[in-house]
């Protein structure tokens, strides 16, 4: 039996950017072997630990920059040798024409569609992947979540809901109040709200402080994943933790303001979108900022995320 060809993934984007791309890495293992990826160190760990790659190498590492004056160094060469075929997430040439200058075959994939485009960045992803040969046009049934995420069985016995309040960009974040109002109910309902929160939400910190509801800080991603699929359920904004928790199978409730979740809605078995029907939306992608009312997030009330949250925990 030929064995397969190894794959290098090159990819510079965030956790939401690389979780969206995880059910294509388990569609390109069934082709290739090894599969390594040159990421973000954290994101790189994540990937190892769920069994997408057997290597991963840090962007942050000094060799790597090489890449991106147009000339690969000796070290860089070095490392990069076994790898004949690369795959790209980039819209840089030089980093193309580098790893190219190295021998390997590069497939090159724009990190998003454009902006007027409403097509999912997996399917978007996938597309490219298949026009670059690296897939074959039979390959069209994707994973939605993580082959090794916890069973609704082995959760059953949680009552903890975590609620993520933040967001890569404030822009996509849902007002603090509104979260707090959901926690309220979960309450009510004999449920236990917690909240996690990381670097970027700092600046929730003191009113979530005054608040009967633990919050917790993951000591980095692992920790974050493995809190997530103790968990009964999650709700939180258009964030990359909201992509972790779909991947990691748990029942989600997603909120979108000027975001697009036909571009950017998590993959998962049990998903539930609260936004608001809106003329104006989506502009996160066309505008430089929101609108002054922002109304695609002041109009969702707690009641709204909550009939979603039942619908989909109903659904498991």
């Amino acid at each position: 039996m030929t064995r397969p060809p190894a794959l290098l993934i090159v990819h510079q984007g965030a956790l939401g950017d690389l979780v969206c791309i995880f059910p294509v890495i388990v569609a390109l293992r069934r082709h290739f072997r090894p599969v390594g990826i040159l990421c973000q160190e954290h994101l790189g760990r994540l990937a190892a630990a769920e069994g997408l790659v057997e290597t991963w190498f840090p962007i942050e590492a000094a060799w790597t920059a090489s890449l991106f004056t147009g000339a690969a160094g000796l070290e860089t060469r070095r490392i990069l040798a076994p790898y004949p075929h690369f795959l790209v997430f980039s819209r840089s040439e030089t980093l193309a024409s580098s790893l190219q200058r190295i021998g390997g075959r590069v497939c090159r994939v724009p990190p998003r569609p454009a902006a007027d485009r409403r097509i999912h960045v997996t399917e978007h992803a996938l597309e490219h992947i298949r026009a670059c040969g690296l897939l074959p046009e039979r390959e069209r049934t994707l994973p939605q979540t993580a082959a090794s995420a916890a069973s609704p069985v082995e959760n059953s016995r949680s009552k903890t809901v975590l609620i993520h309040p933040g967001a890569g960009s404030p822009r996509k974040r849902w007002p603090l109040a509104g979260f707090q109002g959901v926690a309220a109910q979960l309450h009510a309902l004999e449920l236990i709200p917690e909240f996690v929160v990381g670097p970027a939400e700092q600046d929730l910190l003191p009113e979530l402080g005054h608040r009967n509801a633990a919050v917790h800080h993951p000591v980095g991603i692992l920790d974050l994943l493995a809190r997530l699929r103790s968990a009964a359920a999650y709700i939180g904004n258009d964030s990359g933790v909201s992509h972790l928790a779909a991947w990691a199978g748990l029942p989600s409730v997603v909120i979108f303001g000027p975001t697009d979740p036909a571009r950017w809605r998590p993959r998962g078995d049990a998903v539930a979108i609260v936004q608001p029907p809106l003329d104006c939306m989506p502009c996160f992608e066309t505008a430089a900022e929101n609108c002054a009312a922002t109304d695609c997030l002041a109009r969702i009330t707690p009641g709204n995320v909550m009939e979603a949250f039942q619908r989909v925990v109903r659904s498991r």
